[in-house]
């Protein structure tokens, strides 16, 4: 048995100690500072700017302009929680109408006091969910893989165009490559234990506009996304290994 900790977004084996390497971990070793330096960078660029355009001074005092510039060099922390948070319940609201698909319920309410970027992932999602082409079929499992050796978080496996396709989720800016090291990563360890699926799909919610774009993989990705996750995962466990001299 598999217990999951949400908090922490990490995986035990009941009963013992070590936590379980996920495929985010895994693909978490990919340098991404090329992308979120030039992001961070910017948004302190603009909240400087953004004060100097409105203060009434030309001139500041070091204790004015410490604290602005301090508080400017959070904001990509801010913008990425607060992504994170639309994110998360986009995630969640999709994954309860999952359910109430499989088991026959009645859909989760959309409560009215949700932030609107929430209720337009939302309303992406059913938009998808309710076309005839798309249906789903059973939700994500946790479990142990011993071929892929690690813990498999997907979200969910559907029939869309008569194909039985894995679906991942994702509610960030944009489909970045480290997302389809992951897809592969979940469809290699689903196959090892029920066989063969036609394909996977990256169903990604804008996180600021909730527009749904579909990222179909195919066979020939996945054979190539598979060996550069599968090689992100030896480093990862090499890492885990040196980290006890550390």
């Amino acid at each position: 048995m598999i217990d999951f900790f949400p908090e922490s977004h990490r995986y035990k084996r009941a009963g013992e100690k070590t936590y379980l390497i996920s495929a985010t971990a895994v693909t978490g070793i990919i340098d991404k500072s090329r992308f979120l330096i030039p992001w961070a960078v910017g948004l302190a660029g603009t909240f400087l700017k953004q004060f100097i355009e409105n203060s009434q001074s030309n001139q500041y005092a070091a204790e004015e302009l410490l604290p602005v510039i301090d508080e400017a060099l959070k904001q990509h922390t801010i913008k990425k929680e607060e992504a994170a948070s639309i994110g998360d319940l986009v995630h969640a609201w999709a994954e309860a109408f999952a359910k109430s698909q499989i088991e026959g319920t009645p859909m989760p309410e959309i409560a009215d006091d949700l932030d609107e970027r929430v209720i337009n992932g939302i309303t992406a999602f059913l938009d998808w969910g309710k076309l005839p082409r798309g249906q789903i079929h059973s939700q994500r499992k946790n479990g142990l893989f011993a071929k892929v050796r690690l813990c498999r978080h997907a979200d969910a496996v559907a029939k869309f165009n008569g194909r039985l396709l894995l679906l991942d989720y994702k509610t960030g800016k944009a489909i970045y490559n480290e997302h389809l090291y992951q897809v592969a990563g979940y469809r290699g360890a689903y196959e090892e234990e029920h066989g063969n699926l036609d394909g996977a799909m990256i169903l990604h919610f804008d996180k600021e506009t909730g527009n749904l774009s579909m990222r179909d993989l195919t066979d020939d990705e996945q054979s190539k996304n598979y060996q550069v996750f599968l090689a992100c995962l030896t480093v990862k466990q090499r890492e885990k290994e040196l980290a006890k001299y550390v």
